[in-house]
């Protein structure tokens, strides 16, 4: 699955995170909710080298930025 990159989503995130949007091959539920006409992508702070691994975790310094951002998207998507 992958967004359009024209999608106001993925623009918004590209915009918020300074990253440039990648489609990559990772089990998720998103083509799930793709199929039933939502908008998705997977988007999350920490390095994905250190996702799904025995010792998995996220850096404590990595939180607040994820949670700052959601919060963006939230109030750009839900409230204005």
């Amino acid at each position: 699955m992958a967004a359009p990159a024209s999608s106001a989503i993925v623009q918004a995130c590209e915009r918020l995170t300074g990253a440039s949007a990648e489609a990559l091959a990772f089990a998720t539920a998103a083509p799930f909710l793709q199929n039933l006409g939502i908008e998705t992508l997977v988007l999350w702070p920490g390095n994905i080298n250190q996702a799904h691994q025995v010792d998995e975790y996220l850096a404590v310094d990595q939180i607040r930025p994820g949670i700052d951002l959601i919060r963006q998207l939230i109030n750009e998507f839900c409230l204005q």
